[in-house]
């Protein structure tokens, strides 16, 4: 009898043991599985973006728009750890008019660097919600750059009162990606940016 006991009490302490390590392991791919969710932004990234300024102060006081090019920009950022991206910006923007017999146009350069933090999964835990991490993307960009202004007229009056400039360049801004796939995605960016104070476009994931 006491050898029977024995055996079921050894039985039992085999069963319960193998149990727990077969939910252990499952646990444990569990979490393997999630870290290998490839989430909207990861460190390492590399992070290729173009788009169209919005909302440009410009330049042209009279005369009739004879041709534009629209307040272009790109941009680069690497990821340098788990929320912290960067790199550099660059942008491009052309003005031409004609007022009477006299043609004018400005021409603008904007070239620097930006930061992004990127804060989906911080969102999720203050605000309680379940924003999908795989789809979108939050941040808060600051750059800091120049402006390059170079006017060209046909009236030298006009010439020699609009000389050309160069200022500086920064401000914060508010982004939004979302992705259609892990590598390309559609974004929108408000505040003070390369030019205007909203910028929209496309971005690559690499």
């Amino acid at each position: 009898m006491k050898k029977i006991c024995l055996l079921i009490i050894v039985s039992v302490s085999l069963l319960t043991i193998k149990t727990y390590s077969q939910e252990e392991k499952t646990d444990t791919q569990k979490d393997t599985t999630k870290l290998n969710i490839e989430l909207s932004y990861n460190k390492g990234d590399m992070l290729l973006q173009g788009g169209i300024s919005l909302g440009y102060y410009g330049y042209g006081y009279s005369g009739t728009r004879t041709g534009f090019t629209l307040p272009l920009t790109a941009s680069f950022e690497y990821g340098i750890s788990e929320y912290i991206s960067a790199g550099p910006y660059a942008g491009f923007a052309r003005w031409s008019y004609k007022y009477y017999d006299y043609k004018y146009s400005w021409s603008f350069i904007s070239i620097g660097a930006r930061g992004s933090f990127h804060y989906t999964s911080f969102f999720n835990e203050i605000f309680d919600t379940e924003l999908d991490e795989t789809k979108y993307d939050l941040y808060v960009t600051l750059i800091a750059g120049f402006e390059i202004r170079n006017f060209t007229s046909s009236d030298e009056f006009l010439n020699d009162y609009y000389s050309n400039d160069v200022s500086g360049v920064f401000g914060p801004m508010m982004g939004i990606k979302y992705y259609f796939n892990p590598s390309f995605s559609a974004f929108f960016e408000g505040g003070r940016g390369a030019f205007g104070y909203g910028n929209f476009g496309v971005s690559m994931k690499f």
